[in-house]
């Protein structure tokens, strides 16, 4: 049995799209029982355990605005982002809610925020979340992290700013279980023992350092020896014109904008061109490395690599500019099988002979949104294939949700 399909819909730009998703927010305590200490926040939602409490702010995409909301229909990347030095998560507002409604969700943690903070345990405590956070898509207890399920992406990102920018460092050595990670105007850590500098060495993910030019807390010159440091073959640094220590962040903490000042470096431009300066050069960095948008990527070497009046300066080793007709046929899991891939006009869908009772079928794009639907009981019988049209698509990373055999599956594919 044959079914064929037709996708017969205005194609919009993903591009166009700046809130794309309503911002949801949770409070969680998790627990890493190898340690103690920590700092555990009030009428939060409790991980089961015992050991050190490291209390997370966490916005991800929602069906609407609030708290505890359901989450969006999608499956999200994960970003475990590090305050600075006596600074708090919601001096970084404007980053988190731009980067949720593109897709992410956003870890916060809000231990070390005393005058004393210990940068091991704080870089710790970023590599703790950026694990544990991926296993809240089956986890079942308690139930309000259940909204979770089924949402999370096992791609990972860990980065910070200031203090939270050399414990991204930190939290990055020797982890294999990130995908990548990013920093702004990182401060040297050591402690423990444990050098952001000396241990990059330790780093082989693709990396992005942000720096300031007129930033007199953690110089250009800090930035470059953690860059140079740096065991990636992808490893990127853009020096930002303008920009000092305090403008990565929504320009709100005193403790920053005093410290600063009292070095003598008071803000020279605008929170808003500071933060379109930054967020020019993460955002396709995390699209492509996150959310794997080939096109992402090459907007992203374009930027680093062509002329700017966004930057006075910049080190580019390697490149994370993919060629999309490089994916090939492939099977998933021995059931479905798609092909061509990359898709132009058509992609077949073909299903093996455990394939049974097909019950629903959907496409969404990178960012969770439906762009098709097929219900209802498509076939009982062996060896089936769904033709899909898929000509007017635009070009990008799509994701078929498949229901059968009281199965759950998501596949891949790409629309040159």
């Amino acid at each position: 049995m044959r079914i064929k399909t037709t996708f017969l819909f205005i194609a919009i730009a993903l591009g166009s799209f700046a809130q794309t998703f309503p911002v949801g927010f949770m409070s969680i305590n998790f627990k890493d029982p190898s340690r103690s200490g920590g700092t555990s926040i009030a009428n939060s939602v409790q991980m089961p355990g015992a050991g050190r409490d490291i209390g997370a702010a966490v916005f991800y995409p929602a069906v609407s605005a609030g708290t505890n909301v359901a989450v969006a229909n999608g499956i999200f990347p994960i970003i475990v982002f590090g305050h600075g030095f006596l600074m708090t998560y919601d001096n970084y507002n404007n980053i988190y809610n731009s980067l949720v409604s593109r897709g992410f969700i956003v870890v916060l943690p809000r231990t070390e925020g005393s005058a004393s903070p210990n940068h091991l345990d704080f870089g710790k405590d970023l590599a703790f979340l950026a694990e544990q956070f991926k296993l809240l898509n089956t986890a079942a207890t308690p139930s309000d992290i259940t909204i979770f399920n089924g949402k999370v992406s096992q791609k990972t990102a860990i980065g910070g700013h200031s203090m939270g920018g050399g414990c991204s460092f930190v939290g990055a050595q020797n982890n294999s279980s990130i995908t990548c990670f990013f920093n702004m105007a990182a401060a040297t850590s050591n402690t423990g023992g444990i050098s952001s500098i000396a241990g990059a060495s330790l780093i082989n993910v693709p990396c992005l350092v942000m720096s300031g030019q007129k930033d007199c807390v953690v110089d250009t010159t800090v930035q470059n020896a953690h860059y140079t440091n740096l065991s990636s073959t992808k490893k990127f640094h853009v020096i930002l014109k303008g920009l000092t220590h305090c403008d990565f962040g929504n320009g709100s903490s005193f403790n920053c904008t005093f410290g600063q000042s009292a070095s003598g470096c008071p803000n020279t431009i605008s929170n808003s061109l500071a933060f379109t300066s930054y967020m020019n050069y993460l955002i396709p960095f995390l699209n492509n490395q996150l959310q794997l948008d080939c096109n992402e990527g090459i907007r992203f070497m374009d930027s680093i690599s062509n002329p700017s009046s966004l930057r006075i300066g910049r080190k580019v080793t390697g490149t994370i500019a993919c060629t999309p007709s490089g994916l090939s046929n492939y099977t998933l899991e021995n059931s479905v099988r798609l092909f061509p891939n990359p898709a132009v006009t058509n992609l077949h869908v073909q299903f093996k002979s455990e394939v049974q009772s097909l019950t629903n079928l959907s496409i969404t794009d990178k960012l969770g949104r439906i762009v098709y639907t097929l219900n209802g009981k498509l076939s009982n019988n062996l060896n089936n294939e769904i033709i899909l049209e898929t000509s007017e698509l635009d070009p990008g990373i799509y994701f078929i949700n498949i229901n059968y055999n009281s199965k759950k599956e998501v596949y891949k594919f790409l629309k040159e």
